[in-house]
């Protein structure tokens, strides 16, 4: 593969003896490192802070990200079936995790096709977002693919039905996925190529193209002619998108950086077009980008030989305060060198990770852009994993500062991890944290109850202001929200909760009912926040998800309104949901649920099985021998009546009765 190769594409077979080897994780014995400095090899992860995984085919590690436990997740391809997408998620220690998937391993077979992961996300819930380039044997041709996983490795069905969604650009040409982000309101924003030009799409959380962004959820960007392409993208958090990659022909390539706003317009406040590009005066590929707090964008690739990195201002002006001029290049020792992923610290000071001839290298910056001498003495570093070629293609930090580094050697998974030089104490101040608990399964017809939990986790203040979102996706409406204290409101599908004041150590609870419309995922998120900062954001949200099944059978549903349902001539089970619903379910013998709130029920002719549930309900049984049920655990507030035929009746204390025994 060059070192500006495009996307990279499918995996090549490997000799079948290599290919049938078990799969096993091989950590290579590699010299023990000594001290641990900024710059310095882990001696913590895998063996002397490197590892090698051979999962059981020719692979290659193209991204990487650290779940906030500590474990890390790591995407590419493998040559399974011409080519699938590749995932292992390592313990702390760099061993694979026996939790996830097959023994810490999962492949995809997309299309069936040649497929490669290219990037990953982690959602707060702990799913796993997977991008990439999906050759179909059907449609024919590469598309963009998205695909997301449980956090044990499962497909997640919620997505799309099957785990997976394919977008076809309609440009004639190939769609190639190359990053993937995450919004804050859990959209899920993806970046590539497509003919030639920017590609952007974004998706609901269900997996559905979300409509409101560019023409049907999709983007193409051009530069002015040439080849363009995005390579990494980023969402700031006033929901403005950055995607940065090359543009140009030939061998006049440059950074290319253009940035959206949250309909998918580009933003013309940036670079005035919304477009920017770099000219570092040789071939320059920018292939990742990273945004600070304050809108300034930092781009990473390689010029001519050498990394490059590039910092621009939120208004896409070159950054004089970053080397001068707004750009650096580092030349390891005059070989050939290529940054592929960047990622920022906290502190502000930018890591960069890629090659150097055949090694793993990394370099990191201070904020002017300088080398950071403390890290590895002059800001550089470059590891060998004993041979072979080796490159990285993502870089993650730890949430105690460390760094990790992934790609592959020789056709295997490989990953290392330095010292960071540790990260910043957490405040003894408010951390609030979030969890929700709720039912695996429900069943239509009925209602079920999540419940959520905000602790103030801190030991030094009260956390004030407290405010909860909940929001909903999946087919069912959001009932109602209760809170332990405070009060909350529902509105389209999201509940909105003041919880005023948490003190160090106490907890507020909120029941959250939802009423399931039809069979599917019900996705149900919960948000919290306080008006002090939160040192650890990585627990301030919550997701639950639900089965909901047709056990009961329904064959006519209500809405959570008021309805007025009828049935067939056959046999019909009818389930009116919430409201105060007329139902009458006609001829046939048949079966009515009435759900919440207050119900009239006619059974009409043959033998009906009625039940009036949850409300002050009125069943009237009339021909046929029917069996009326108004049991909810309230006295006095429901009727059973019979007609003709023999009836049977059960109902609370105090229920009016007639026709019935």
């Amino acid at each position: 593969m060059s070192p500006f190769s495009a996307v990279p594409r499918p995996v090549p077979p490997r000799r079948a003896a290599l290919a049938a080897a078990a799969a096993t994780a091989l950590v290579v014995a590699l010299p023990g490192q000594a001290a641990a400095a900024p710059g310095d090899l882990d001696p913590a992860f895998g063996d002397a802070g490197r590892l090698v995984s051979d999962l059981g085919g020719y692979e290659q590690a193209t991204a990487v990200a650290v779940q906030p436990d500590g474990r890390i997740v790591a995407v590419g391809g493998i040559d399974r079936n011409g080519g699938d997408f590749a995932l292992a998620r390592y313990l702390p220690d760099g061993s694979l995790d026996p939790a996830f998937g097959d023994g810490g391993r999962v492949f995809t077979d997309i299309e069936g096709g040649g497929d490669t992961a290219n990037g990953v996300a982690l959602q707060p819930d702990g799913a796993i977002v997977v991008v990439g380039t999906s050759e179909s044997t059907s449609l024919g041709g590469f598309y963009l693919t998205v695909a997301r996983y449980l956090p044990d490795g499962t497909p997640d069905l919620g997505f799309g039905g099957t785990g997976h969604v394919v977008t076809d650009f309609g440009t004639g040409g190939a769609d190639d996925g190359t990053s993937v982000a995450i919004q804050q309101d859990g959209l899920i924003v993806v970046a590539g190529q497509s003919a030639g030009d920017f590609a952007l799409a974004r998706y609901r959380p269900d997996g559905i193209l979300d409509t409101t962004f560019g023409t049907g959820g999709r983007v193409t960007t051009d530069f002015a002619g040439g080849a363009d392409a995005a390579r990494s993208v980023a969402v700031r958090t006033d929901g403005r998108i950055v995607a940065a990659g090359h543009h140009g022909a030939g061998p006049a390539y440059d950074f290319a950086v253009a940035r959206y706003n949250p309909n998918g317009g580009l933003d013309t406040t940036f670079s005035g077009d919304g477009r920017a590009t770099v000219d570092f005066g040789a071939v320059d590929m920018g292939h990742a980008v990273a945004v600070h707090t304050d809108g300034r964008v930092v781009v990473a690739g390689g010029s001519g030989n050498d990394f490059a990195v590039a910092r621009l201002l939120a208004d896409g002006s070159p950054d004089p305060a970053f080397s001068g001029d707004g750009r650096t290049t580092t030349d390891f020792d005059g070989g050939s060198e290529l940054a592929r992923a960047v990622v920022l610290q906290p502190d502000g000071r930018i890591v960069a990770a890629g090659r150097r001839g055949g090694d793993f290298a990394l370099a990191r910056y201070q904020t002017d852009g300088s080398l950071d001498t403390g890290f590895s003495g002059d800001g550089r570093t470059v590891t060998d994993f004993a041979g072979g070629f080796e490159e990285a293609y993502g870089v993650a930090l730890q949430g105690d500062g460390r760094i990790v580094a992934a790609g592959y050697r020789d056709g295997d998974f490989a990953l290392a991890r330095y010292e960071g030089g540790g990260g910043a104490p957490l405040p003894t101040g408010v951390d609030l944290r979030v969890t929700k608990t709720g039912p695996a399964s429900a069943v239509l017809g009925t209602r079920l109850t999540y419940t959520i939990t905000v602790t103030n986790t801190g030991t030094g203040a009260s956390a004030t202001g407290v405010t909860l979102t909940d929001a909903h996706t999946g087919p069912g409406t959001l009932v109602s929200a209760a809170p332990g204290q405070g009060s909350c409101s529902v509105a389209s599908g999201t509940a909105g909760c003041a919880l005023g004041t948490i003190a160090p150590g106490a907890a507020v609870t909120v029941s959250v009912v939802v009423e399931p419309s039809a069979v599917g995922t019900l996705r149900d998120t919960a948000t919290v926040s306080a008006t002090q900062s939160d040192p650890v954001t990585s627990n301030n949200t919550a997701t639950a998800t639900t089965t909901v099944t047709n056990s009961r059978g329904c064959t006519v549903v209500g809405t959570s309104g008021d309805d007025r349902l009828y049935g067939t001539a056959g046999d019909d089970v009818v389930c009116g949901l919430g409201g105060n619903d007329t139902i009458t379910p006609a001829n046939g013998n048949d079966t009515v649920y009435g759900g919440h709130g207050n119900d009239t029920i006619d059974g009409g002719n043959n033998n009906d099985r009625l039940f009036g549930e949850a409300g002050s309900d009125t069943l009237f049984g009339a021909y046929g021998n029917d069996t009326l049920n108004t049991v909810d655990g309230v006295a006095g507030n429901d009727g059973a009546h019979g007609g003709p035929g023999t009836d049977s009746c059960s109902t609370d204390t105090g229920d009016s009765r007639s026709g019935c025994p």
